[in-house]
C-alpha cells in the first residue's frame, strides 16, 4: 500500500511537472490569487559624473549596418537615471500569475532587442535575424552554451527552451561586438529600468524579502525591504562609477 502511494505521488509530480515546463515556469513556484499584495518602487542612480554616450564602430558589413551602432552596455540619463538594471525579489515561492509574455530576442542593425530581458523558467525563446546576412545567436551561461542558433536568412526564426533559471550572456559569433543578456527565472516579481531609471513591482505579499539590483557593467546590489499588506514601499539603489 505504502509503495503504491508512493508511485501515484511521483506520477502525480511528474505530471504537474511537466504540465508547468509545457506553459512555461517552474513548478516550485506557485500562482495564487494576492488580495492584500504591496508594491515596491524606486529609482537606480549613478553616483558620480555622467559619461557620454559610447558607440561601436563595427568591423563588417558596414554596408548594413553603418559606420557606427549605439553602445547599450550603459546607459545613463543627464539626471543620472541607469537604464536596463534588474530589480528582482529573491526567494518567493508563491504569488501573482506570470504576465503573458512572448519572449523574443531580435538580431537587428547589429544589436540585439531588447538588450536586457526577463523571462520566465521554461519559456519558449524565439530568436529572429531581421538582418539580410548571416547572424549566429550564441548564449552562455554559468560556462556552458545554453543555446547556439545559426540565422543565414533575412526573418529567419528559432525557438529555444530556456531551462534553467540564472542570467545567459548572448553574443554573436558573426559579429563579436553584439552583446545582449537575459535573466531566467521562476518568479514574476521583477522589472527592468527605462530611460527614466524608476521600477515598480505590484503585487507583492505582505513580508520581507531581499531585493536585488543587476546591472551588466555596474554589478549588483542587494538590500532588504518589508512589504506591509497593501502598502507602499520605495527603496533607491545607487551604484558608483565602474570601468566599462
Amino acid at each position: 500500500m505504502i509503495a503504491l502511494r508512493l508511485a501515484t505521488w511521483l506520477l502525480v509530480f511528474a505530471l504537474s511537472s511537466l504540465a508547468a515546463a509545457q506553459r512555461g515556469g517552474s513548478p516550485t513556484y506557485q500562482e495564487i490569487q494576492v488580495n492584500n499584495g504591496g508594491t515596491i518602487s524606486g529609482t537606480i542612480i549613478y553616483k558620480g559624473p555622467i559619461p557620454e554616450a559610447y558607440v561601436i564602430w563595427p568591423t563588417k558589413d558596414v554596408d548594413i549596418f553603418g559606420k557606427t551602432i549605439p553602445d547599450d552596455r550603459l546607459l545613463i540619463s543627464k539626471e543620472g537615471k541607469i537604464k536596463n538594471v534588474v530589480i528582482s525579489l529573491e526567494g518567493v515561492n508563491k504569488g501573482k500569475r506570470w504576465p503573458n509574455i512572448n519572449a523574443s530576442l531580435v538580431n537587428q542593425g547589429g544589436r540585439f532587442h531588447p538588450h536586457v530581458q526577463v523571462v520566465r523558467t521554461g519559456a519558449q525563446l524565439e530568436i529572429i535575424n531581421r538582418d539580410p546576412l548571416l547572424h549566429n545567436t550564441h548564449g552562455f551561461g554559468g560556462g556552458r552554451t545554453v543555446f547556439n542558433v545559426g540565422l543565414p536568412t533575412k526573418d529567419q526564426k528559432v525557438k529555444k527552451s530556456l531551462k534553467q533559471a540564472g542570467i545567459i550572456h548572448v553574443m554573436c559569433d558573426v559579429h563579436d561586438w553584439m552583446n545582449g543578456w537575459i535573466v531566467v527565472q521562476d518568479h514574476p516579481y521583477f522589472a527592468v529600468t527605462g530611460d527614466d531609471g524608476n521600477f515598480t513591482i505590484t503585487d507583492v505579499p505582505p513580508g520581507s524579502y531581499k531585493i536585488s539590483a543587476w546591472h551588466e557593467k555596474l554589478g549588483k546590489k542587494q538590500a532588504q525591504v518589508k512589504v506591509s499588506a497593501n502598502g507602499k514601499a520605495r527603496f533607491d539603489f545607487v551604484f558608483p562609477p565602474s570601468g566599462r
